[in-house]
């Protein structure tokens, strides 16, 4: 009988040992199943997150290549039509050739309004580039380039104000000779020219602050933040 209880016994705590045992794996098992979720889950950010960076860095890319091209269209646009008002500018008075005078102020005047477009466009192809860059130098730069935009802009405008009024100057010489009185006409081409000259400055101090920026930049020795 002590036998058959004994055997008893040991058949139980055989059963409840290997019961933990194998509790004792599931709980471990659970636990391992778990923490390789967790690491896959961390993973899943990891890509996401490098995905997000890749898209991002595309992005990036692909809007400042496209800003950049725009701004040198625009600036195409705006040298053709510096071209043309120059030669009207310089024949103008006291040369008198007034019939050339007038065809080249209209076709300043047509750059000049495509150009001041272009600049306008450039500018918010910059303000969407910015969205894309997580480098605040790169922003900062990005925020001279579209200062420089709407300074483009600002030029063009005012050059084809200063075409449009001397235009005016030359028809009405072309029409009434020395006799005319312009000096109404003759007091805004000057204010204008002097507004120009002005917003040329500031134009010009733009690209200073860029090339300044782009030298800090890309300096080889700078220090990394």
């Amino acid at each position: 009988m002590a036998r058959i209880f004994d055997r008893n016994m040991f058949i139980m705590l055989a059963s409840i040992m290997i019961g933990a045992i194998i509790i004792t794996y599931f709980v471990a098992d659970i636990a391992r199943r778990s923490e390789i979720e967790s690491y896959q889950e961390q993973i899943e950010d990891i890509s996401t997150e490098k995905n997000i960076f890749e898209n991002k860095s595309k992005n990036f890319t692909d809007h400042i290549f496209k800003s950049l091209g725009s701004l040198d269209f625009s600036r195409e646009y705006r040298s053709s039509a510096d071209s043309y008002y120059d030669v009207a500018a310089l024949i103008w008075y006291p040369i008198g050739e007034y019939e050339k005078v007038i065809v080249n102020c209209t076709s300043a005047m047509d750059n000049y309004l495509i150009g001041y477009s272009n600049f306008l466009n450039t500018k918010v192809f910059f303000n969407d580039t910015i969205k894309y860059s997580t480098d605040l130098k790169y922003n900062s730069i990005i925020d001279i380039y579209k200062s420089i935009s709407q300074s483009g802009a600002n030029i063009c405008l005012l050059g084809y104000n200063a075409s449009k009024l001397l235009r005016s100057l030359a028809e009405n010489f072309s029409l009434y000779g020395n006799n005319t009185n312009v000096s109404e006409l003759l007091d805004l081409y000057n204010e204008t020219l002097l507004l120009l000259g002005q917003e040329l400055g500031f134009y010009m101090g733009l690209l200073d602050d860029l090339e300044e920026e782009y030298a800090t930049y890309f300096n080889p020795v700078r220090e990394t933040p």
